[in-house]
């Protein structure tokens, strides 16, 4: 189908700027500008990452040259690096964004201007159906006002990034189907490559050519040497890395047969699409694939281009969450929502083709319901972090005026933990070096297996914190749930079991709706 050319050239650029500024408002109102960065279990190290990142293109590599050793370093100082877990493309391009102003806002505007270009792509696809501006405009706003979109706007974390590339190697691999040009079948690999070093998970994308071709019937295509030019971007630029970090991926696999993990995740992400896109979208998609699958089946008749490549990226979305056993979390069906969005009304429409109002209202009605549908408030309001780290840094200016770097361990929960490491890496006030209590308080792999105590006692622990050069505690205080040794380490804090550390004060903080405090103490030195 060619490009609607009727628009101004302007209008993207217009409505780029309206999506950016609603998001902006919406982020603002969910209190992500008033937030640590604690969202998130991951928001603390794709924050300390990201800074690393700048902090080294800006001009560390002029101290230590080797990247390596950089990140070994900085991950001594600010242990949540996550380089490694994960691939490096969003730091790449968060750091970009850092290099003018190293502060957490910076990041923040970066994630509109995401979800803001992701908005501007569903525009684009929306046009290529001959959808009215207006109705193609009210779907992208759509996409920026679903609470997910909404919830990851406000947290920093490297989804919205992977599903713009995704949909960005889509168009390029549709353009290649109509041009059959050796730019556009590279650019889907460029795309599809830089996707990859984003998160891994991208390697679905290698499914869309085939998927596409297939449902189009464009057998053609297959017999192009320039579709085979589309996997050497891949091949150069993203599979050093992920034969690289073949084994830390490895650890954050779950231990599970494909037929258990399927049955599992299958019904959890179903309900999470449900509850993501709301059930008019998940029962539409049922029978818009339906449909479409009868008329390719039994009445031979493909669907256009552009359809066939949504679908295709439906496809490679939802085959990893689906068969790869990584853990079960509903924004792992991110990359699936624009083209659902996308293929629901346009079957629609096509069904009603032939009375022209209908054709309209239906897409009109269909994202409608599903605002309405999902529409619930976001609220990221995690504070405290930053104040207690103020806290220590004006105590340590007092107390311990010579002492570089004063060592902080800090425990909490993951999320916790990296809200406080993260505000650390952001004051370059004074000088520090945090410790995280879940690593230096207990052993366990990345995702918690083979898990122990190091201290079984206050003495021990004491022993413990004066072996590792800890200056200052930063506490949190455990729910009945937490691990054990953070209530053991808690409870003997707070009952003063520990001699030589001292309370120098409590700072409050807000997880959402619950209050709580972080308790600070300050450890004496040893006795000459």
């Amino acid at each position: 189908m060619p490009e609607k050319k009727s628009t101004s050239r302007w209008f993207p650029w217009l409505l780029f700027g309206i999506l950016f500024l609603i998001s902006f408002g919406f982020q603002i109102h969910s209190g992500a500008w008033r937030s640590d960065f604690g969202g998130h279990a991951d928001e603390g190290a794709h924050v300390v990452t990201s800074l690393m990142v700048r902090d080294y293109l800006g001009g560390g590599f002029l101290e230590t040259w080797h990247p390596m050793r950089y990140a070994e370093a900085y991950y001594d100082k600010f242990p949540k690096v996550a380089l490694g877990h994960y691939p490096p493309g969003f730091y790449l391009v968060a750091s970009a964004g850092l290099m003018p102003f190293r502060s957490g806002y910076a990041l923040l505007v970066i994630m509109n201007g995401l979800a803001a270009g992701v908005g501007l792509l569903v525009w684009w696809f929306a046009r290529r159906f001959s959808l009215p501006t207006s109705v193609s405009a009210l779907i992208a706003l759509l996409y920026v006002l679903l609470p997910q979109t909404r919830t990851y706007t406000a947290i920093v974390m490297a989804d919205l990034l992977l599903v713009l590339l995704s949909l960005l190697a889509a168009r390029s691999f549709l353009r290649f189907l109509e041009s059959g040009r050796a730019g556009d079948s590279l650019w889907f690999g460029c795309w599809a490559a830089g996707a990859i070093l984003t998160k891994g998970s991208a390697v679905g994308l290698a499914l869309l050519p085939p998927f596409a071709i297939v449902l189009a019937g464009d057998w053609r295509v297959i017999r192009s040497g320039r579709l085979w030019l589309a996997p050497v971007p891949v091949i150069l630029l993203a599979l050093p890395w992920m034969l690289l970090t073949m084994g830390i991926t490895r650890e954050g696999m779950q231990d599970t047969s494909f037929l258990e993990w399927f049955r599992e995740a299958l019904p959890y992400y179903g309900m999470a699409l449900w509850k993501e896109a709301g059930w008019i979208t998940l029962v539409g998609l049922v029978l818009a694939g339906g449909l479409v699958l009868f008329r390719w089946a039994v009445r031979r008749e493909p669907p256009d281009r552009t359809e066939a490549v949504l679908w295709g990226a439906v496809a490679c979305a939802g085959f990893v969450p689906l068969c790869v056993p990584a853990g079960l979390d509903s924004r792992y069906l991110m990359p699936l929502v624009p083209a659902v969005l996308l293929l629901v009304p346009v079957r629609a429409r096509l069904v009603f083709r032939r009375w022209p109002l209908v054709a309209f209202v239906v897409p009109v009605l269909f994202t409608l319901g599903v605002f309405f549908e999902t529409a619930r408030p976001v609220r990221k309001y995690y504070t405290g972090a930053a104040s207690a780290i103020e806290e220590v840094i004006r105590d340590s200016k007092n107390s311990k005026p010579g002492k570089k770097p004063i060592r902080v361990l800090v425990v909490s929960n993951a999320g916790g933990e990296g809200a406080l490491v993260a505000a650390a890496a952001l004051d370059a006030s004074r000088e520090m070096a945090l410790v995280r209590g879940s690593k230096f308080l207990a052993t366990s792999d990345w995702m918690g297996r083979g898990y122990a105590e190091a201290f079984a006692t206050p003495p021990a622990l004491i022993e413990g914190l004066r072996r590792g050069g800890i200056d200052y505690l930063v506490v949190d205080p455990p729910p009945d749930e937490a691990p054990s040794h953070w209530r053991n380490a808690a409870e003997w804090f707070a009952n003063e079991a520990l001699p030589g550390i001292e309370n120098v004060g409590e700072v409050p903080s807000w997880r959402r709706e619950v209050q709580s405090v972080f308790r600070i103490y300050r450890i004496a030195p040893v006795a000459p």
